[in-house]
């Protein structure tokens, strides 16, 4: 037990130091650690001496207060083991206890205790002297630190001292290597670089950059290999921004060293030497620095002489100009190979010969009054002569004659250029910068300066005719034969259009791609200007053509304007006439066109209603009218096909025109959206998902990125299943590289939704299409159907694609059905799956609900005609 004392914790605190207390009394023990507490140490119980002993093993203590008697291993014994350790033999120990034998007192100082207390201890007394005994131990740690640290300082002087010993012998020696370091006079530059970074970084222990000039004020880097953790790449961005920084004006890194490299008065040079992780370089390093730096510059300015002289020399031999060196007199002194070669199969008839020798007659007296100035005046002149070329041919050249001062034998320089190759590439380049480089006719430039020249000198008493013409679906040409069969036709074309307007008096040009122009001047009349393109037009069209691998028959499209009749300027004049053209081609005519008011009138309002379209499908003025589709040989409904229309003033625009427009006006995407939006809404209102809904789509729609995002937006809005929407393309979707449609496509399948082709078996039909492309339906187009009652050769064309769309395990939807017998002659053929005018006109959306009633109707007793309130609309579809 202990009696009561004052006790004060102490004011400061140092590392927190720990005491050990031993004792098996459990109750003992805490209040032993409560009295200790104040000490701010850290305080560890062990109930025996096993524990003790671990206990120290685990951590160092400074104190170890210990009970003498405990069951088990007793306090002396525990005591004899822990001085047996040798790091634990000055630790000082407080033994207890509660009841002192004789000898007990001896034995603990003999085991080293520094106290020896009975039971009970004075909570003062035991404070007291485990405080004191931790302050002693606090001075120990700092007295072992003070001797460390000195023992420390002593070693580094020793190092120090050491350190410079080495370095001034290792100075001894670079200092002897300097003497030879750069005295190899056979060493090229690039040799030279790389021993420069070698041996700098060799002898200061650093990293080494070193930047050389070269053309167009530009720098070489050549660096050392640098020996550290960093990677090369590292090293080398920060000696150039050290050297960057030097040269600047500011101080670099203070382990690095910068030098200007300079040798005869010029500038050679940047030596630049750095230590990533090492010390900083002495002043001693830095003498010896600048004294490489001047020998390495010296032998860089001598390498870069030597290189220049023999890439003079070099170049003067391997140069295809003829260069002579002739004196005062004009008399040749020496010369390069291709003066040989030019002049002389023998350099002894060359050399000694004069100069003059070599120029024509006419030209001699020019030649000598050339090499007086050059000489008189010290300036280098050029002019272009006639020279005998080996004494057989004449030939232009150009020779530049250059003062040479500094020789005693040598006065003139003398290059000459043979301009033969010159002079023809300059007719080449002539004819092709007016010419068309695939089919030789006149290009664009010449076309415009043609123009320009008539518009000058007009004659209102006669025409300018001028006929703007293209290649009817020469795209797709290009995209199912290849670009090579492609060019072979237009060289085929532009042959035929030659030979038809053979004259002084009209120009055949091409424009690029598939679109020529010919203009005719001198033209009498309008209707003789169209007569001269009709004949044009079946001379090129007369024959097909055999391309690698085909035969194509031509189409062209002609559109013609006259300059003094429409147009009044070349601008006005190709308007026009492109205008006639596409009036030509839009109506598909195998005859020119004439640019007329009328077209040009109607072209506008194109363009008009081009830039109104973005605002109207903003202002929805379009609208959906849908068109059943039947099952003829049920009598029944089966679905709607959506179509758009659009009023403009009084008149209705086909679907087909109104698609065209938005494609050609950029805004086929924003209608795309609003078609799909407005025909699911009228299909989810309508309640019948019986019904199919089928949805045109334009081939920029499909490739339009967010054309399926939108679609399916749409269909999860309506509630509609994907099964029930039918997606209708054509063709021409796959027209170029077919596979962004197609993956598009498989995804539009995945999800759910059918697939239809349009008029399959027209224009651009492909085998391939129904290969990689899973569709449920193929529509049979209009013109066939218009011809399937009377045709026998429709008729078996439609027979075959019906038994190719069983193979394929697709159903056939007959589109453009007017008549019974065409109904009847398609049902009894297979294809029962039809629409058109016989059975019913697109109806619309107002009066959908109602119709699609009636027609549900007339279904239940197999009577699907007409219904009075449709709206007969054209057959734009």
């Amino acid at each position: 037990m202990l009696t009561d004392g004052a006790v004060r914790p102490p004011t400061t605190t140092e590392n927190k130091q720990t005491v050990l207390v031993v004792d098996d009394d459990a109750r003992l023990r805490e209040v032993l650690c409560t009295v200790l507490t104040p000490l701010g140490c850290e305080l560890v119980q062990a109930a025996s001496g096993e524990e003790a002993l671990t206990a120290l093993l685990q951590r160092k203590v400074a104190v170890i207060v210990l009970d003498i008697n405990m069951a088990g291993m007793g306090g002396f014994e525990t005591a004899q083991l822990i001085r047996e350790a040798d790091e634990l033999a000055s630790t000082p120990i407080i033994f207890l206890t509660g009841q002192a034998d004789d000898g007990d007192l001896d034995r603990s100082y003999g085991l080293g205790a520094v106290d020896f207390l009975l039971k009970p201890v004075s909570a003062a007394v035991l404070y007291a002297k485990v405080k004191a005994l931790l302050e002693l131990d606090r001075s120990f740690a700092r007295l072992r630190s003070e001797a460390a640290s000195l023992h420390e300082q002593q070693m580094q002087v020793a190092r120090a001292a050491e350190i410079r010993q080495r370095e001034e012998l290792a100075l001894t020696r670079r200092r002897a290597r300097l003497a030879t370091i750069f005295t190899e006079g056979s060493l090229d530059l690039a040799s030279l670089e790389r021993t420069i970074v070698t041996e700098l970084s060799r002898i200061f222990s650093a990293e080494c950059l070193l930047r050389l000039p070269v053309r167009d004020n530009q720098w070489h880097d050549s660096f050392s290999d640098p020996e550290s953790d960093r990677t090369p790449e590292v090293v080398q961005s920060w000696l150039a921004e050290q050297l960057a920084v030097a040269a600047q004006g500011a101080a670099p890194h203070g382990a690095v060293l910068v030098d200007e490299l300079r040798a005869r008065g010029a500038h050679v040079g940047f030596a630049c030497v750095g230590r990533t992780d090492g010390p900083p370089f002495t002043e001693v390093e830095a003498a010896l620095f600048r004294g490489v730096s001047a020998a390495a510059a010296l032998a860089i300015a001598n390498a870069t002489l030597y290189q220049v002289q023999g890439e003079y020399a070099a170049v003067m031999q391997a140069t295809a100009d003829a260069i002579l060196a002739v004196d005062a007199a004009g008399v040749i002194r020496s010369c390069n190979r291709a003066a040989i070669a030019l002049f002389s199969r023998d350099s002894d008839t060359l050399i000694g010969r004069s100069i003059l020798e070599l120029a024509v007659d006419g030209d001699r007296d020019r030649l000598r009054e050339h090499l007086d100035l050059t000489q008189s005046t010290d300036q280098e002149v050029s002019l272009e002569m006639t020279f005998a070329a080996n004494g057989r041919r004449f030939i232009d050249v150009l020779i530049t004659l250059s003062p040479i001062g500094d020789s005693a034998d040598v006065n003139v320089a003398v290059v000459v250029h043979d301009l033969t190759e010159i002079k023809e590439a300059q007719l080449v380049i002539s004819h092709l910068a007016s010419h068309d480089p695939l089919t030789d006719l006149a290009n664009r430039r010449q076309l415009n300066e043609r123009l320009a020249e008539l518009t000058r000198h007009h004659d209102d008493e006669k025409l300018t005719a001028l006929l703007y013409m293209d290649v009817n679906k020469f795209k797709a040409v290009n995209d199912t034969y290849g670009h090579d069969t492609g060019d072979e036709l237009l060289v085929e074309v532009a042959a035929r259009l030659q030979s038809a307007v053979r004259s002084s008096d009209a120009l055949a040009c091409r424009i690029g791609g598939d679109e020529f122009i010919v203009v005719l001047e001198d033209v009498p009349s309008t209707s003789a200007a169209v007569a001269a393109g009709n004949r044009i037009l079946e001379q090129i069209q007369a024959q097909p053509i055999r391309c690698t691998g085909v035969t194509l028959r031509p189409s062209l499209s002609m559109g013609i304007a006259c300059l003094g009749a429409s147009a009044h300027t070349p601008e006005e004049l190709l308007s026009q006439a492109d205008i006639a053209m596409f009036e030509a081609k839009k109506n598909r005519l195998d005859h020119c066109v004439l640019y007329t008011d009328l077209i040009g009138s109607r072209h506008q309002g194109q363009v008009d209603r081009r830039a109104e379209m973005s605002g109207a499908i903003v202002r929805s003025e379009f609208r959906v009218a849908y068109q059943p589709i039947v099952d003829a040989a049920k009598g029944t409904l089966f679905g709607l096909e959506a179509l758009i229309r659009w009023r403009v003033d009084d008149d209705e625009m086909p679907a087909r025109e109104i698609i065209t427009l938005a494609e050609s006006a950029g805004q086929i995407g924003p209608l795309g959206r609003w078609i799909v939006t407005r025909s699911l809404e009228d299909y989810a209102a309508l309640g019948r998902d019986d019904l199919k809904l089928h949805i045109n789509l334009s081939p920029v729609q499909v490739l339009d990125g967010s054309f399926l995002d939108h679609l399916i937006g749409v269909q999860k809005d309506t509630g509609i299943s994907p099964e029930n929407i039918c997606l209708e393309l054509t063709e021409r979707t796959f027209n170029g590289d077919p596979e962004p449609a197609r993956a598009t496509l498989h995804r539009a399948r995945d999800i759910g939704f059918r697939l239809a082709i349009q008029d399959f078996g027209l224009e651009y039909a492909s085998m391939a299409n129904l290969l990689h492309i899973p569709v449920d339906w193929l529509k049979i187009g209009r013109s066939f159907i218009a011809e399937v009652s009377d045709d026998e050769r429709v008729q078996r064309l439609i027979r075959g694609q019906i038994v190719m769309a069983d193979c394929l395990q697709v159903n056939l939807i007959a589109s453009g059905v007017e008549n019974q017998g065409q109904a009847e002659w398609l049902t009894k053929a297979g294809c029962v799956l039809q629409q058109g005018f016989l059975y019913a006109y697109p109806i619309e959306a107002t009066d959908l609900a109602a119709n699609v009633e009636i027609m549900t109707a007339a279904s239940a007793n197999h009577d699907l005609s007409p219904p009075t309130n449709g709206v007969h609309e054209s057959r734009g579809g």
